[in-house]
C-alpha cells in the first residue's frame, strides 16, 4: 500500500516532452515520487539526502542513520516503461556520489521502504565496509 494519496496519480501516467524538456507534469511527479519516498522511510532510521531529476528520470541516495550506508535508487524512463513503479533499480552504494555501487537489484514503488530495510539494515556485511 502507497503512503501518499497523490503518488497514485501518476502510476501509469503517459509524459510527453515539452519543446524537448520535461513539462511541468514531470515536476509534479516529481515532486510526488519525492513524498512518497519519504513516508516510506519515515521512521526507519534513514533519510532521503538526494533526490534528483534527470530527463524524465528521478534518481537519489537514501542514508542509514545509524551506520552510514548508503542505497542508490534510480525510476527509470517513465516516459516508455510505463510500468516504472513495479521495475525500480536501488543497489547499496558506497557513498552519495557512487552510482556504480553494489550488485544491482529491482523493487517496487510499493515496497521501496522494505528494499531499503534490506539492503540497508540486513545484518550482512556490507561489501563496502571498511
Amino acid at each position: 500500500m502507497y503512503k501518499t494519496k497523490n503518488i497514485e496519480r501518476w502510476l501509469g501516467y503517459e509524459f510527453e516532452p515539452v519543446e524537448n524538456r520535461c513539462g511541468k507534469d514531470f515536476s509534479a511527479f516529481a515532486r510526488s515520487f519525492k513524498a512518497e519516498l519519504m513516508a516510506q522511510i519515515a521512521g526507519i532510521g534513514c533519510e532521503l539526502i538526494i533526490c534528483g531529476k534527470g530527463y524524465f528520470f528521478i534518481y537519489g541516495f537514501i542514508r542509514n542513520k545509524e551506520t552510514g550506508g548508503f542505497m542508490f535508487f534510480d525510476t527509470g524512463d517513465v516516459r516508455y516503461d510505463r510500468q516504472w513503479y513495479r521495475n525500480m533499480l536501488v543497489r547499496e552504494a558506497r557513498s552519495e556520489n557512487d552510482f556504480t555501487g553494489g550488485m544491482n537489484q529491482r523493487t517496487s514503488l510499493e515496497e521501496f521502504g522494505n528494499a531499503v530495510k534490506r539492503i540497508l539494515y540486513s545484518g550482512r556485511r556490507s561489501e563496502f565496509a571498511a
